[in-house]
């Protein structure tokens, strides 16, 4: 599968993107608020590149830049539940740091949501972060989502108990934009 947007492509992934993928989820900094997604090695990287290439779950895409077709990171979601009304699914993206402030994630994940909605059956998408994580969460606002809640101590992370966000944006919602 292939979408694409003004300057980005995202794509289904391959074996070939081992060494990228490595790069983003094995980078301690960079995935400072994914630690549930962050890699170790080279093995766990594999394993989670392997799971994405399934698709059985949801739909997990590399993020390519047009112009040179360079990788940058990754957008997806995981299907939650499906009900009569379609999926409702659990939005995630991370790109590598040399690509952050381009506004590449927004764009990717606005494709994404687009995909989810008007190609894929989805009617509710949900995503969220920690609270000091500013940057992903101006992501999600400037990607149309909508804060729906703010968990006080919510979860645990690098020793303390942090704030966890909730946002979320209806198909009905994103059709009346």
């Amino acid at each position: 599968m292939k979408l694409e947007t003004a300057r980005l492509i995202l794509r289904d992934a391959v074996m070939a993107d081992l060494d990228n993928l490595h790069r983003l989820l094995s980078d301690q900094a960079n995935m400072y608020y994914l630690d549930d997604v962050a890699t170790r090695t080279l093995g766990e990287s594999e394993a989670n590149l392997r799971h994405a290439m399934l698709n059985d779950d949801g739909h997990y895409f590399c993020i390519e830049r047009k112009e040179d077709r360079a990788y940058i990171g990754q957008v997806g979601y995981t299907i939650t539940d499906v009900t009569p009304c379609g999926k409702i699914v659990h939005m995630g993206y991370f790109i590598l740091p040399e690509q952050q402030g381009r506004g590449y994630t927004t764009e990717a994940v606005g494709r994404a949501v687009r995909y989810a909605f008007e190609e894929d059956g989805c009617v509710r998408i949900t995503t969220g972060c920690y609270a000091d994580n500013k940057a992903s969460e101006r992501v999600m606002i400037k990607s149309g989502f909508l804060r729906e809640g703010l968990h006080k101590k919510a979860q645990y992370h690098d020793g303390i108990m942090k704030d966890r966000l909730s946002y979320a944006i209806n198909k009905d919602d994103y059709a009346a934009r």
